[in-house]
């Protein structure tokens, strides 16, 4: 019985052993990652590895399980806040190969009033209405209000006339066009991403547009935060 009991007490001291020089390396991983990332990025970065044990993870060449949240970060010239990541089968190896990733982050405001003074060359503010973005300016001494619903489509975030009102009036939104020159049924803010990135979804949020991303064997590089 003593010897029993003294095998599972070595059997125990050497599994807390493993349990502890696993986590003392899976912390050293996670220092090394956030570390590299709020270098290439130029904020801090909080980092966490899943997935049990870890070294054999390390032995495999790919972890299971990452997680990193970034206060903000500028991908291909969007600037982007409150990024949460989420890699799945990220090699160890470089170049590091991420077999899925999920992302959501905040397109602020000011980044969308940014890109949409850019592609219609107008000085008006945008601003969040609802679940909708709306802009007001002046036209021929009159005021102009703008309703437009954000629409994902290929290469960024398409905004679609839903109202027009021209000196408190009501307008077909077939006439923006007319009134403006360059907005037409509707005018694509560009989100250019890397390649292996698509925007998936989007929600109104009163700060701006909450976006969710994916990707599948995504391979970042430290060009693309820029």
């Amino acid at each position: 019985m003593k010897k029993l009991l003294l095998a599972l007490l070595v059997v125990v001291g050497l599994l807390g052993a493993a349990w502890a020089v696993d986590e003392y390396v899976r912390g050293r991983t996670e220092a090394q990652i956030a570390a590299e990332v709020g270098e290439t990025v130029g904020a801090p970065v909080e980092v966490s590895v899943g997935g049990f044990p870890f070294l054999t993870q390390v032995a495999a060449g790919s972890l299971d399980h990452v997680e990193l949240d970034l206060p903000e970060v500028t991908l291909d010239g969007i600037h982007l806040v409150e990024a949460h990541v989420t890699a799945r089968g990220a090699t160890t190896s470089q170049p590091t190969t991420i077999r899925a990733l999920t992302a959501t982050a905040l397109l602020p405001i000011e980044e969308l009033d940014r890109l949409f003074k850019a592609e219609s060359g107008l000085t008006a503010d945008i601003e969040v209405r609802g679940e909708s973005l709306s802009f007001t300016g002046e036209v021929l001494g009159a005021e102009l209000a703008v309703v437009f619903r954000p629409v994902l489509v290929e290469g960024g975030i398409s905004l679609e006339p839903e109202e027009l009102r021209l000196g408190g009036r009501s307008l077909d939104v077939s006439r923006l066009g007319g009134l403006i020159d360059g907005l037409g049924r509707s005018l694509v803010l560009p989100v250019g991403l890397p390649d292996g990135l698509r925007l998936s979804s989007l929600r109104i949020e009163p700060r701006g547009v909450q976006v969710e991303l994916r990707g599948t064997d995504f391979t970042p590089d430290d060009a693309m935060f820029r």
